[in-house]
């Protein structure tokens, strides 16, 4: 049985390694048909692995043959987003002693004097020119490292910053795996984020650091079943130190370490947030910090769902974009929702935490105002240990909204979202109900 699935494993990655090097190498996301065929037949392969349990071939194995898939992408120049450009920028400011919280680009170039690396062609790539950085601060040392390593060579610093996105998937496989035995779940779940198309390509091929996010999270939740609380503190400040999305998380673990531990996680959380934060600090750093978010949540929009909802509506009654409004409305709806999931738990165990972050998430995600493919990598990761699928239904349908990038500037096909958002709340739906009728069937026994 086991020489059986370690075959299945050799042809599943035989056949999908050229899908991924076409892909990364030579695909460009203006390219949508093609980028959706090759994406689809890769999410076709992995759906028949998931049905036929090609995955059951040992953990050792199907680390060796997730990382090979991510190897192949090592050299290629991320072309499914153009964030990296703001990496490198960031990168070069911190390397050449100017903090990157503390200016923006369009003002930088326009006053500064000359600075090895930042060019005309760098500056013209970023996205996002008249806005502060919004990466914390673990971001910023590895774009710092890859900028000393690599200087302004554009290639360079993508390898360098996807080395370390390498490490920190091996170290999600390692980590997911314990942390299945800990919680006696099968570990075979592991494949489910290990081999998903959607995480190769955004997170190892184009460079985006939830991957270290994850590593830092996961680990924190394994030193928590584990007892080790200072660690796990540690981790959990280090993963809000990649990403701040952890935050939301927090309320969770009140009930699960109870309120005189919850005050020393918390505190060592802080602390290490805090010292993160020390080479960047300045008078200016919060206020410049949080202008960026605030315009994540009152100026940016793509690939929402209940928001264009809301947008629409906002329109026959006004006349103009509420999304100054709305963003606001929305963001104080998930934090009651998440406080009221917190609040409301009853099983409370180390497994259950899993289904009550996945829950925070999805509101999170379900009433943001934009919702880039990337974002799901998270929802994926967290849903291993609930039963739950629909953020892997999710992870393959998200892919429609890249049919955006065809036109330059980019412009949304809105009945391709509502077709990926039917595709989710359809499966989402029919999974809600199964949980549910199970529940009946177990209490009624």
């Amino acid at each position: 049985m086991a020489k059986q699935g370690t075959i299945r494993l050799a042809a599943f990655t035989i056949l999908s390694l050229p899908l991924y090097v076409w892909v990364g190498y030579f695909t460009d996301r203006t390219s949508f048909p093609q980028l959706f065929l090759l994406f689809g037949l890769l999410a076709a392969l992995y759906v028949i692995a998931l049905y036929k349990k090609t995955f059951e071939a040992g953990i050792p194995m199907v680390i060796g043959a997730a990382m090979l898939l991510r190897v192949s992408l090592l050299f290629m120049t991320p072309n499914l987003t153009d964030d990296y450009f703001r990496f490198i920028w960031d990168g070069l400011l911190f390397i050449h002693g100017h903090n990157p919280y503390l200016s923006i680009p369009s003002q930088f170039i326009q006053i500064s004097p000359a600075m090895p690396g930042i060019t005309g062609s760098l500056y013209a790539g970023l996205n996002s020119p008249n806005y502060y950085t919004v990466y914390p601060p673990v971001c910023q040392f590895i774009f710092g490292l890859a900028a000393k390593i690599a200087g302004g060579n554009i290639l360079g610093n993508a390898i360098i910053i996807r080395l370390v996105v390498l490490l920190a998937e091996f170290g999600i496989l390692i980590f997911l795996h314990r942390l299945a035995t800990k919680l006696s779940w099968p570990s075979t779940v592991v494949a489910i984020y290990a081999f998903n198309p959607l995480v190769i390509l955004e997170l190892t091929g184009n460079l985006h650091l939830e991957a270290v996010m994850l590593l830092f999270l996961v680990l924190s939740i394994y030193l928590l079943v584990s007892g080790k609380q200072i660690y796990a503190g540690l981790s959990f400040g280090l993963a809000i130190g990649a990403k701040l999305l952890p935050l939301i998380f927090l309320p969770l673990l009140i009930k699960r370490l109870g309120v005189a531990k919850s005050i020393i996680f918390f505190a060592i959380v802080g602390a290490t947030i805090a010292v993160l934060f020390i080479p960047f600090y300045s008078a200016d750093l919060v206020s410049n910090l949080f202008s960026g978010l605030r315009l994540y949540f009152q100026r940016f929009e793509f690939n929402a769902s209940f928001y264009y909802l809301l947008r629409w509506i906002g329109y026959q009654f006004t006349g103009y974009n509420l999304i100054s409004i709305l963003g606001i409305i929305l963001a104080s709806l998930t934090f009651l929702i998440i406080i009221a999931i917190a609040v409301t738990e009853r099983k409370v165990t180390w497994l259950s935490l899993f289904k009550s972050m996945l829950m925070c998430l999805t509101a999170y995600y379900l009433l943001a105002t934009t919702v880039h493919p990337w974002y799901i990598t998270s929802l994926v990761l967290i849903s291993l240990f609930t039963g739950y699928r629909y953020p892997v239904v999710w992870s393959i349908s998200i892919m429609l909204s890249y049919a955006a990038y065809r036109t330059v500037p980019y412009s949304e096909n809105l009945w391709l979202v509502s077709l990926e958002y039917v595709i989710l709340f359809s499966y989402m739906g029919y999974e809600m109900y199964r949980h549910i009728h199970k529940s009946i069937n177990e209490t009624t026994k």
